[in-house]
């Protein structure tokens, strides 16, 4: 007898722990207004459509805790709605629509992940900038300061637009395709004592097979690093910063000098070659078209020197290239047209020095000082990074206060007159103590 009242005990106890946990059984989601701690059925089918729209991938037990308050949260936050984290009427009537946003994939092409941002999505961002090296971070789901400063580092790593935000594009340099080969290609942006980064661990590994480092690449700027990138650059007769600048990259990888246009016009190429040669027209000016010149020269369509400055004569030479073979005679060298002229051996033709003091056909002298503004300032505070006026990530193309006297001290530095106004002499020292026609003055 004991044992049956012992089991109908339990059974009570049961039974009033399961009418505990759905309180208000009748309600239906929406009939109420429910917030955390609360229970009951229409909790229920809110974290089951949270979970249909992948928000939500907890326990379904219509119990309203920390979870399930984040989901509803993010919820809110994707489909235009006040983020309270509480069930409203207007809550509940987007849950229970046909229409409402899914919570996005990493790699979704129509959300641009930014500051702010939280969940799942954020977390597979920040595993995969670990993964390249670019955060060190916790991976909390967070999109804070650290993913940001990581997320620009990956995109001018990749030669995108550095604005800290995970749109189409970064997402797709940074999961697919092109991934490698940003990562497994030659560093594009300037690199210095406390970057990390792919491109860092690049660096690296060159350093260790010219013996110069004896560490395991960690894809981290430190020291060591530093000290083993001064001591080459040393060895090279090259300005010792200790910062991996166009001069230094050239040395280190002396058969794929590229100019910074060219750098810029990296991507022009087709899906299954984004590195194909960039689309060159009348201004354009650097190795590239130097490059272009030559088969011009050798296939017998330009007389004269390949300068790198594609002038008026250089386009009369493609247009006819283009005419002779059936192309549209536009004098632009594209896609099309280059696969004519790289059917062209340039060793009928004499290499020329690209001679870096002449002006492009359409640039026009102009002083930089503060007020301006523009992709030229940005190419001139980058140019202040590499040589080390400027601190990393101050190229925001306003020439403001710190512009201002880094130009100063680069003046005082170099015999110029100090003004803190970039004008011709100024950009002309810049070009010369980077041993390349970066701006063009």
């Amino acid at each position: 007898m004991k044992k049956i009242l012992s089991l109908i005990l339990v059974l009570m106890l049961l039974l009033t722990a399961c009418s505990a946990a759905f309180a208000d059984p009748m309600y239906s989601l929406g009939d109420r207004t429910i917030s955390r701690g609360m229970t009951g059925q229409d909790v229920l089918e809110a974290q089951e459509r949270l979970t249909y729209y992948s928000y939500y991938s907890g326990t379904l037990d219509g119990n309203y805790g920390a979870g399930t308050y984040r989901a509803v949260s993010s919820f809110q936050s994707r489909n235009g709605l006040v983020v309270t984290g509480i069930i409203d009427s207007k809550t509940a009537a987007m849950l229970l629509s046909d229409t409402a946003v899914h919570e996005l994939t990493p790699t979704s092409e129509t959300y641009v992940l930014s500051a702010g941002d939280s969940g799942e999505a954020v977390k597979e961002l920040q595993r995969q900038l670990r993964q390249t090296y670019y955060y060190s971070g916790t991976i909390d789901g967070v999109y804070g300061g650290a993913v940001i400063t990581a997320v620009k580092a990956f995109q001018a790593s990749a030669g995108l637009t550095a604005d800290g935000k995970a749109g189409a594009k970064t997402k797709d340099a940074l999961y697919n395709r092109t991934a490698n080969i940003f990562n497994g290609g030659i560093p594009i942006r300037t690199l210095g004592s406390g970057y990390r980064g792919y491109d860092v661990y690049v660096l690296q590994q060159k350093l260790i097979d010219l013996n110069y480092l004896s560490i395991v690449p960690s894809g981290f700027m430190a020291t060591a690093t530093v000290t083993a990138l001064s001591n080459f650059q040393k060895d090279n007769g090259l300005k010792v910063t200790g910062t991996l600048n166009d001069v230094t990259r050239r040395a280190l990888w002396p058969t794929t000098i590229q100019l910074q246009e060219e750098i810029e016009n990296a991507l022009t190429g087709t899906e299954d070659d984004p590195y194909a040669e960039p689309t060159l027209r009348y201004g354009a000016h650097g190795n590239m078209v130097a490059n272009a010149q030559m088969r011009l020269k050798a296939a017998g369509y330009l007389l004269g020197s390949a300068d790198g400055i594609y002038g008026k004569a250089t386009m009369a030479a493609v247009k006819k290239l283009q005419k002779d073979y059936g192309l549209t005679v536009d004098g632009v060298l594209g896609p099309s047209t280059w696969t004519i002229l790289k059917l062209f051996n340039t060793s009928n033709a004499e290499p020329d020095l690209v001679d870096t003091t002449k002006k492009a056909a359409t640039v026009t002298t102009k002083k930089l000082q503060r007020g301006s503004t523009g992709s030229v300032v940005t190419k001139l505070q980058q140019a202040l990074i590499s040589l080390g006026y400027l601190s990393y990530g101050e190229d925001d193309g306003i020439f403001g206060a710190k512009t201002y006297v880094a130009v100063r001290n680069f003046q005082k530095a170099m015999g110029l007159s100090v003004d803190g106004i970039a004008g011709t002499n100024t950009l002309v020292k810049i070009n010369e103590e980077l041993g390349v026609q970066y701006i063009t003055p």
